[in-house]
């Protein structure tokens, strides 16, 4: 079974960055997904026909971008994700909370298997691992890890999605809901991300990809990962502002660098990885050190 380590040139550059990375990634399907921006989308399982409405509208007004769709292929809306990407020849990263070997749901097996074909399954459990409740969390550092933004769609106060929505928090991701009737059990988490202004409204791919700072005419399968991945790194005043933040014996956490530089969170994110791939900086335990 395929399988990437953290130190493999593959391994995806903005996961490397969460409190404690997966050390190994096993895998099916083609590794060029982690080459582009990612947005996560998440829900309820059981969703609304609003909430379907709203997912497959925002994927299609992203499908003249290469965004690529990572979600957690459960019932509900990962799955709509996942079909809506696809059919928007969009590329998707399905991330599982068990091995390659237990695809769960098990009506989700042929999805699993298109997404296999055209984008990617990735899982840090190694096979024959069963789909256990306690690995869900653990696995859904991963769906907000590996992306830009994540959007929540609909959910109640108490679930997956909101836990992925905390990950995404405590990774100084963006957070993205849509406007939701009040009177819905699954507005519950929505609303109070957006009461604790957690998240940005939005109602449209466009929002997203200006909060994210993302052009899609700067989506090019010829530009390097590091450019895919943040067009505004080249600038080396962002570069600057982050290493005078940062001291060769004390380990500075990304809050404090974010709170200190005001960088965009896209910005931010990217340039820390280009500091690390030409060695400027180092990264251990979720925080951050001059190299020189």
């Amino acid at each position: 079974m395929k399988h990437l380590t953290i130190n493999d040139p593959d391994y995806p550059l903005l996961l490397k960055q969460v409190y404690k990375p997966p050390q190994k990634l096993f895998y099916s399907g083609d590794l060029s997904a982690f080459k582009s921006p990612a947005l996560a989308i998440v829900g309820t399982r059981k969703y609304s026909e609003y909430g379907e409405q709203v997912t497959r509208k925002i994927i299609e007004e992203l499908s003249h971008t290469d965004i690529v769709i990572v979600s957690g292929l459960a019932k509900g809306i990962d799955t709509i994700a996942h079909e809506a990407a696809l059919q928007s020849n969009l590329k998707t990263i399905a991330v599982l909370g068990n091995g390659l070997d237990q695809i769960y749901p098990r009506q989700n097996t042929a999805l699993a298997e298109q997404i296999a074909h055209q984008g990617l399954i990735l899982t840090e459990f190694p096979p024959n691992t069963p789909p256990q409740k306690y690995n869900f969390p653990q696995r859904n550092r991963i769906i907000s890890g590996l992306s830009l933004g994540t959007l929540i769609i609909e959910c109640p106060e108490k679930s997956g999605a909101m836990n992925t929505a905390s990950h995404a928090l405590h990774q100084s991701r963006e957070i993205f809901t849509v406007p939701q009737d009040f009177y819905r059990t699954t507005a519950a988490g929505p609303l109070q991300l957006l009461q604790k202004s957690a998240a940005y409204p939005v109602q449209s791919g466009r929002d997203i990809l200006e909060i994210l700072n993302i052009q899609p005419t700067l989506f090019d399968s010829n530009m390097s990962t590091e450019a895919v991945i943040a067009p505004t790194q080249t600038k080396p005043n962002s570069q600057q502002k982050i290493l005078s933040t940062l001291n060769r014996y004390r380990l500075t956490p990304l809050s404090k660098i974010a709170e200190k530089t005001t960088l965009p969170t896209s910005e931010l994110l990217a340039t820390l990885s280009i500091l690390e791939l030409n060695g400027l900086i180092e990264i251990k335990n979720e925080k951050y050190l001059r190299a020189c």
